[in-house]
Order: C-alpha cells, then structure tokens, then sequence
C-alpha cells in the first residue's frame, strides 16, 4: 500500500494541467470514487485545491463579455500609441489583487506633464527670442548659462537692461519680464559673481521696484526717457558712484535704464570724464558706443550728447561745479532755410513743468500754426515772437523747446548757463530731425534770448532817438580820422546784426534801418573826401545830414507807405491779440532782417 501511495503522488503532481483544463464533473466524480480506497485524505485534498470550478454566467452579463473584449481590443491598439488603458475585468481583478484605484489617474497626471513640459520649453524659447529681439543691437552676456541684456564697460562699471519681472515694478514691471532681464536672473548672476561688492543704479522714472531684492544697494537717479537730466543730477550721480567704487577695489558699479543704452551711457560716460579715463566727452562717447553696442550706436540722442559736452566744461571751466542757472527772457526763433512744410506748434518746458505753449497762450491758442509764424522779406525765414511783449518766458537753468508738426515732432534740450544768448542748431543737434516724413536739407532754428533781471526791458524805440543823438555827438567832437572808424564800425555792427527787430534787445543788436545806412554811407563818402583842410566843413556837413536823417525817421514814422524798410521800433503795436497777429503777417516789415537783398519775391 505504502508504494501505491507512493507511486500514485508523482503522478497527481506530474500533471498541472488537470488544473488548467479540468474535466467534466461527472468524470470527475468517476474517478475520485474509484481512487477514494487508494488515496489518503491528504492527497486528496492536495488535488482538489488544483481545480477550478467554473462560475456560472448569468444572463445579463453576456452582453459585458462581448464589451470586455471590445475594451481589450482597444487597450491593445492604445498601447501602440505608447498609451495605458485598462478593462473591466483587469480593473476588478486589480481591486480583488488589493492594487490602488489610482492608476487610471495617474495616468492623466503623466499626459498633463507631458504637456506642461512641453509647453514650457516652447514658451522658453520664445522668450530667448524675444529677449534677443528687444535687446536689437546691444552685446549680451552669455557665459555661464547666463544670457543677460549687460555689458561691462570697464571691469568695474556695467550697463545693462531694466531687471523686470518682480510685481514691486508693477503689473507692467512685471509682464516685461517675459523679454527683458528677468529680476531673479540678474539676481543670481550677482549673487554669483559680484556677491556684497555690487550697487545698482536706477535711472528710470516710469519703474522702481524693491531695494531689498539687491540687498539695499540701490540708489535712484530719475529723469525721463528719450530727455537729459538736471545738469546738478549728473554730478551727484559721479560723485555716489565714485564713494562706492573707492571703497574696495573689487566693487562695481551697475547701472540701467529701462534699455539700458541712451541714459546709462550719458551718465556712464559722464562717470568716465569724473574718473579721468579720457580727456574729452567725444573719446568716452565713442567708447562707450563700441562697448555697449555691436554697430557702435548707443548714445546718439543730439541732446544727451550735448549734455555730456557740458559736464565736461563743468568739469574744466567751473573747476566741477555746475553754475547756477542764468536768468534770460526767451525772445523767439528763426528758421533758416525753412521749407514750405515746416509750420509747427511751440512747447517749452522745464523740470518743473510747462512754461509757455502756443495751444494755451492767449494770442495764438485759436490760431493754426501757418497763422503765427511769420514770413519775412529774406528768402526762406520763418520768424516766431510775440510783437508788444518782452518775450515768450523766462527761463533759467535747463530747459526744452519741442516743436510739434504733422511731419515729425522735434525738440531739444539746453541750459542757459552753458550757452550763447543766440543759438544757432542744425538738423544734426535736434533730437528726432532724422525721424521725420520729408527731408529739409540745410534747416536751421536760431534761438534768441536776452539777459532778464526780472525787470521790465527797455523798449527799444527809445534806442533810435539816443542812437541819433550819440551819433551828432560823436561826428562833432571826432576828427576825420575818427569819424571814419566809428561810422566803418557802424556799419559793421550793423551787417552782423541785421535780423527782424523784434528781437532786438539793445543798441549793439538794433537792425538799421535802410534810410540810415544811405545816410551813413553818404557822410562816410562826404568824410572819405576831407583833408584835415577841410575839416570844419566836413563836421558841419556831417551835422546838417544827421538832421535831416532824425527829420526824416520822425516823418517815416508817420508816413504808413514807407513802414515797410523800417524796424519794429516803428511797427512795433503794444497789447496785441490773437487776431492783430494775423494783421502783422501781411506786413513783414514788423519783422524785416533789414537787408537790402534776398528779398523773397511775391
């Protein structure tokens, strides 16, 4: 019995697929009664645990079958896609195995990141991009995994873009971030290269943003874009700057705008004239132009550049101070060569505000442009004053004049203290000439001014009666010789200073009248023909004619058909209104230069 036992094991092991396959229940029931003498109750059992009995399948579940191998099929052709689906079946056989409900949802999660990823190195991309294209023709930093809008001009002055990003900017501040320095960059770059021996520069009006983000290291020097500085602005800046930069050898300094181009190198170069690295604004200008940009045009406004020109007179005329603003009365402008499309508006301001318009003022605010600029008897000028006023404002320190046309605006920017009370600017010293829709070849604005103790001025009629008077005086008391150099001198003086006598403002700068230049050179003829003879006879000739000229000034005064080779001292009409303006237009002797030719014919 012991060896059937024996025997009969192997073989109930030997043969798994009895389980796999099991036989019908009645052949089943057949052969475990004929081995029930023969098998002891341990192998028995053994085999029963191998068989698996058929579930029977109710009939609502034969449709679920058929959908169970539809799902398969579909879980097959996801899977090529590189997809996970599961089918009811797996998924209750999954939930019986104790395996997580989750999985279908992690699979979500996987297909979101994907996407997310992906997206993020798209959007990277564009943003390298846009970056690239705002920063247009600055050198960028691109070393250590850094790609900034920054440039070091020396070892220890950089210039770079505006650090956005950050919402202490501002919701514009911050959306800007997208294509210029991002604020947590430049931090990092600092943090790495120039850790605690860094100080930030801010030149920007129109953003600020936290201090703490750079340690506290940030000072604030504002003033507008595309506009220059309180000339005093640019020496607290120099002199920060070089406090910070002499205290350890290693510090640097850095400055931004929000290009980080046109007002940093007005004060980087400014700084370069402070530290001596060159003699002359022209070399710290050109340096700076090829260190910031590839195509050397950095700083190229005409009224930033004229402003480091003065630092550098500061610097070597006012022994580094920056004088007080010289007090003036602005007295008008001329246009030289100014073509027929040139007719605009008038707006001066200063740092503190608006100082005169011709929008507001009362004389011309209802009057178009073409109404208020004046053409004169010389060809091509253009005049623009106010007849029976001193002049369009005072001014005194800095200033800007901003010319308002529908074919470009242009302005500029100048200090009184530094400049000339007669200005002449060509179209390469006014800011944004270049940009307008039709070219003006040899366009030129002069700028009159006049010394202004806030007095009211002389009127200049009283000029030609001293004048005269001086004049009789001084023939009578001469010789001969002395006659001919003062009435050469005269003459002299006045050829230079012929212009409309709307901006005379004293005896030198008087136009002479036609009547009195005929007189003069008749007695200058008369006395070039005198010996010493003679000359009693030449004074009392000199006398008699300088009579008739006072008879005849006094009759042309009264005489409306010879106002026209006369001065303003005869034209000249006090209190005048918008509508006496357009009156004066058609007379141009209120504004005649004085010359006998050039006239502009009709």
């Amino acid at each position: 019995m012991e060896s059937e036992s024996t025997s009969s094991s192997p073989q109930l092991s030997a043969k798994p697929s009895d389980a796999e396959a099991p036989k019908p229940i009645a052949s089943q029931n057949n052969n475990s009664a004929q081995n029930t003498s023969k098998t002891p109750a341990s192998t028995i059992s053994s085999w029963a645990k191998t068989l698996n009995f058929p579930q029977p399948v109710a009939p609502g579940q034969q449709g679920s079958t058929v959908g169970d191998a539809g799902t398969s099929s579909f879980s097959r052709f996801a899977s090529g896609l590189g997809l996970s689906f599961t089918s009811k079946a797996s998924a209750a056989n999954d939930r019986a195995g104790g395996n997580s409900p989750t999985t279908q949802s992690g699979v979500f999660e996987s297909i979101t990141k994907g996407l997310i990823d992906t997206s993020l190195n798209a959007v990277k991309a564009v943003q390298v991009k846009a970056r690239h294209a705002v920063s247009q023709n600055k050198r960028r930093y691109q070393e250590g995994g850094f790609d900034l809008d920054m440039t070091y001009i020396t070892e220890n002055i950089i210039a770079m873009g505006f650090p956005a990003g950050d919402m202490s900017s501002g919701f514009f501040g911050y959306v800007e971030g997208f294509y210029r320095n991002h604020m947590e960059e430049v931090i990092k770059f600092f943090e790495t290269h120039h850790q605690g021996k860094y100080k930030v520069y801010n030149l920007c009006s129109e953003r600020l943003y936290d201090a703490s983000l750079f340690g506290g290291k940030v000072a604030s020097f504002p003033f507008d874009d595309h506009n220059c500085p309180p000339i005093h602005l640019i020496k607290l800046f120099c002199l920060s700057a070089y406090s910070w930069l002499k205290e350890d050898i290693l510090n640097v300094v850095v400055v931004h705008c929000k290009a980080g181009m046109a007002r940093t190198g007005l004060m980087i170069c400014s700084l370069l004239l402070f530290l001596k690295f060159f003699p002359t604004a022209e070399e710290c200008i050109n340096y700076y132009n090829q260190k910031r940009c590839i195509d050397g045009k950095a700083l190229i406004l005409p009224s930033q550049i004229r402003y480091v020109k003065y630092f550098e007179r500061i610097l070597t005329q006012f022994g580094g101070e920056a004088p007080p603003g010289r007090r003036c009365m602005l007295r008008g402008f001329r246009f030289h060569k100014c073509s027929s499309w040139i007719r605009p508006s008038i707006t001066i301001s200063s740092h503190s505000g608006i100082l005169f318009s011709t929008k507001k003022h009362p004389k011309t605010k209802d009057l178009m442009p073409e109404d208020f600029w004046i053409r004169t008897q010389r060809k091509g000028i253009m005049v623009f004053a106010l007849p029976g006023e001193p002049g369009l404002t005072e001014l005194a320190g800095d200033f800007k004049i901003y010319f308002h046309d529908h074919q470009g605006d242009f302005y500029c920017w100048l200090n009184t203290s530094m400049m000339e009370n007669r200005l002449i600017l060509d179209v390469s010293e006014l800011d944004g000439f270049d940009k307008r829709k039709l070219p003006s070849p040899g366009f030129k604005v002069e700028i009159v001014m006049v010394d202004y103790d806030g007095s009211v001025p002389v009127k200049p009629k009283a000029n030609g009666a001293s004048k005269g008077k001086d004049l009789r005086q001084g023939n009578i008391s001469s010789s001969s010789e002395g006659t001919k150099a003062n009435l050469n001198k005269n003459k002299v003086s006045g050829g230079q200073n012929r212009g409309d006598d709307v901006f005379s403002d004293s005896e030198g700068e008087d136009g002479t009248p036609s009547s009195t230049r005929s007189q003069t050179r008749a007695s200058q003829t008369a006395a070039s023909g005198v010996d010493s003879s003679s000359q009693k006879e030449q004074i009392a000739n000199l006398t008699h004619n300088t009579e008739q000229l006072s008879l005849r000034n006094s009759d042309t005064k009264n005489g409306a058909s010879e106002n026209k080779s006369e001065t303003v001292e005869r034209a000249a009409i006090p209190n005048l209104g918008s509508s006496d303006i357009k009156a004066i237009a058609a007379d141009a002797s209120v504004f005649s230069f004085g010359d006998d030719e050039d006239y502009e014919s009709e």
